[in-house]
This record gives structure tokens, C-alpha cells and sequence, in this order.
């Protein structure tokens, strides 16, 4: 039985794009889901001809800007590449690391499962039946029929750093960029620590200053933005001994759960908010295993998941 690539739960009748109409009209705005007429070969040459193109996102990961064109007389919608500002990214397979899009799409699943708040995420079937990985861009709205920007500043930006100093920093410091700018620090320092937490339980060890985010989605007010990025990044990348992609207590590696109570003074948060966040996700990892069974993920994939969960679940419950 097919599941439907947004939502994940199971589809009453197979489809071609493994959609629920309700989902894509939560997604898309639109009943049927908009026709994507790119395969991962005519990807691989968009890549080489997009520069000052404004096709691609910035980032290490290969990234395409999408924008959804409305049907007009009975056609169906179609997202395109052509089209500014776009409202849609879309993250392809990559021929260096298998299976990109369904780890990515795994740990936003998990996250969602954690109570984390997430920007809008789903799978596509690209036209070779090759799955990709799209996400809705939360700094852009619809008003009064005119797309609108929303402000939207990453921690290197509101920290002064040039983007190819993303990795030089700390999560102390980040904590202090939040309790500068934000409208409502101690809400966004517990949720910006539980996201840690939770990335070094989903290995994501690529956690730098361009992945946090304040937004002022009313326009004046900036607090923590939705998540996005969520890798697990020492599953792809198995090299990568390190566990964090800024120091964590001085420390980028051999991570355990008294660094993480240390890590929650600098926080500004009480001990007993910091051991109910750790024991929070301690007590989810049966709804993580069952995300990882049901995911879009190979069995090889899932089984790496699960001991890779089991392994920092077992670190962060040691006392």
C-alpha cells in the first residue's frame, strides 16, 4: 500500500503522485498536485548551466527555487523554475550521497514527532519516478493577491559573520544572539536547546549559523524561525567524526548528557526544564521507531537510523 509522500499515512487508492488531495491543497493551495517536469538528469544539467541564473538556493546541498504557476482555463498547476520570488525549494537525489531526500525528509518527520516546529516539508516524485525532497519557504506571503517578503535573519547575519564563517562560533554564543534579538527569549532558548538535543540524537552534526533563523512574521517582531536543514548528517557523511558543526562546551565530539545540562545554564534554563527536555525525547523513541519503519528510507537506511538512535538515546539516558 502506497503512503502519501506529505502527510505519510496510507493511501485509500494508489496514485502516480502518491498524494492526498487534502494534502496538496495544504501544501499547494491546489486539489490535484502541481506538475514538476524535471527528472534528475535534466537536474544534473540545470545545475551546470544555473549560475546567476537564480535557480539555485546558496547552501552545500543541491537546491532548486521553485515557483507555482496557477492553472488557468481547466490546466493543471506547474511548478517552474521560472518565476521570482519563488515560494518552493526542492532538494534532488545527489550522485555523491544516496537517498538525501528521504534522510532529510526522516528527521523533519522525527522532529514533528518531537513537538519541534518544522517549516513546511514533503516528498515529489520528480517525472523518472525518483523521489526529491520540497519544502515551502516561510519568508515569503500572499497578501491581498501580492507576494510579500517576510523578514527573515540567519544567525550569521545577526551575528556580523560573513557566510564562510558559518562554522566559527558556538551554541553559547547562538543562545546570545536569541536573547539579544528575540521578542520572546526564554520560549525561543528552550526551543532552540531542545533542537539541539535532538540533532545530536538524529546525528545531525551540521548545525552552523546559517541553519538558525529569527523571523518577523508580523513584521516587527522577530522570534525563532521554524527548522529547516534537519540532516542526519553522520549517516551521509559516516567520515565526519565530529558531532556538532559549532563547539558544544568547547567540545565538538564525545558529546554526553551532563555537556548538554551544562550547555543549559548557559542556556538560562533551569535544571529540571533541561532533564524534562532530555527525558522528553527519551520517552518518544517508540514513535521514532515507528516514524523510521514508515518512512521513504531504504531498509538499509532505517536500520542505521534505528542503531544510530538507540546509541545517543542510551547516551542522554546515562546519569
Amino acid at each position: 500500500m502506497q503512503r502519501c509522500l506529505y502527510c505519510g499515512k496510507p493511501l485509500e487508492v494508489d496514485t502516480s503522485n502518491q498524494w492526498h488531495g487534502a494534502c496538496s491543497n495544504k501544501f499547494f493551495g491546489t486539489k490535484n498536485i502541481p506538475e514538476l517536469e524535471l527528472s534528475e538528469t535534466m537536474i544534473e544539467d540545470l545545475a551546470k548551466k544555473s549560475t546567476g541564473m537564480g535557480i539555485t538556493v546558496p547552501g552545500a546541498q543541491k537546491k532548486l527555487s521553485l515557483h507555482l504557476l496557477d492553472g488557468k482555463r481547466g490546466n493543471p498547476s506547474r511548478l517552474t523554475l521560472v518565476g521570482v520570488p519563488a515560494g518552493y525549494i526542492l532538494k534532488p537525489n545527489s550522485v555523491d550521497f544516496k537517498e538525501l531526500p528521504q534522510a532529510e525528509d526522516l528527521v523533519m518527520r522525527m522532529a514533528d514527532v518531537a513537538g519541534i516546529q518544522t517549516v513546511p516539508h514533503a516528498m515529489m516524485r520528480l517525472s523518472d519516478g525518483s523521489l526529491a525532497y520540497i519544502t515551502k519557504r516561510i519568508d515569503r506571503r500572499v497578501i491581498q493577491g501580492k507576494i510579500h517578503r517576510i523578514p527573515m535573519e540567519d544567525f550569521c547575519q545577526l551575528s556580523s559573520r560573513l557566510t564562510e564563517d558559518k562554522y566559527k562560533g558556538s551554541y553559547e554564543q547562538c543562545a546570545k544572539i536569541v536573547s539579544r534579538w528575540s521578542y520572546r527569549p526564554n520560549l525561543d532558548l528552550a526551543n532552540l536547546y531542545y533542537l539541539l538535543i535532538f540533532c545530536f540524537m538524529t546525528g545531525n552534526s551540521d548545525m552552523h549559523l546559517k541553519n538558525f533563523s529569527l523571523i518577523a512574521e508580523d513584521f516587527e517582531k522577530y522570534v525563532l524561525s521554524p527548522f529547516y536543514d534537519l540532516l542526519p548528517v553522520q549517516l551521509i557523511m559516516s567520515s565526519d567524526k565530529e558531532e556538532t558543526a559549532l563547539t558544544l562546551g568547547e567540545k565538538k565530539a564525545h558529546l554526553n548528557r551532563l555537556d548538554f545540562l551544562k550547555l543549559a545554564q548557559n542556556f538560562h534554563l533551569y535544571d529540571k526544564v533541561a532533564v524534562n527536555l532530555i527525558n522528553r525525547l527519551l520517552g518518544l523513541e517508540n514513535e521514532f521507531i515507528e516514524t523510521i519503519e514508515t518512512s521513504f528510507a531504504s531498509e538499509t537506511l532505517k536500520e542505521r537510523m534505528r542503531s544510530l538512535l538507540s546509541e545517543r538515546l542510551s547516551i542522554l539516558g546515562q546519569t
